[in-house]
């Protein structure tokens, strides 16, 4: 078991939102909001993956609670991003310690998708269609079988209840 595995769901939360503050990529409340509105429509909507045809998600079993998809997002951040695993373990002792990201917001309740959309913002895009819907644009081929196509289908299972694509 990995520390990530052993993290409680808003520890977990807590941590994500910690590694995006360091980025300096955690917006403020109202943008926030928006984003997880946003994300909100597009988990109902067919996810386009740039460079493919087929099937672009790995639907999740069922609902995914917030903390399961933020600890599954950790766990793909440091598999794909090199700098992110000592960010990581600051990040963990920190919310051990009691210690959270700004106070501009209370990541638990705004909803995780936001966090999640913006840690993966170099793979996955949220952009608004010419019909004005919006919907997940993704930047990697081959995702069907890949861990960042399951991370995106528990992403929209934790918006529908796991009743999504």
């Amino acid at each position: 078991m990995s520390e990530v595995d052993s993290l409680t769901d808003e520890q977990a939360i807590a941590v994500l939102a910690l590694v995006l503050d360091r980025d300096r990529r955690l917006p403020d409340l109202a943008r926030a909001r928006q984003l997880d509105a946003q994300i909100r429509e597009a988990a109902g909507e067919p996810v386009e993956v740039e460079g493919t045809t087929g099937p672009s998600i790995v639907a999740a079993d069922g609902a995914v609670t917030p903390g399961a998809l933020a600890r599954d997002t950790l766990g793909y951040l440091v598999a794909e991003r090199l700098d992110a695993a000592p960010v990581m373990e600051r990040a963990i002792a920190m919310t051990r310690q009691g210690i959270s990201a700004s106070s501009r917001f209370d990541p638990v309740t705004v909803g995780v998708g936001a966090l999640v959309v913006l840690a993966l913002q170099t793979d996955l895009e949220l952009e608004r269609t010419t019909a004005g819907k919006w919907r997940f644009k993704v930047h990697k081929k081959a995702l069907s079988d890949s861990v960042l196509g399951k991370l995106l289908g528990k992403l929209i299972a934790t918006y529908t209840g796991g009743s999504g694509q």
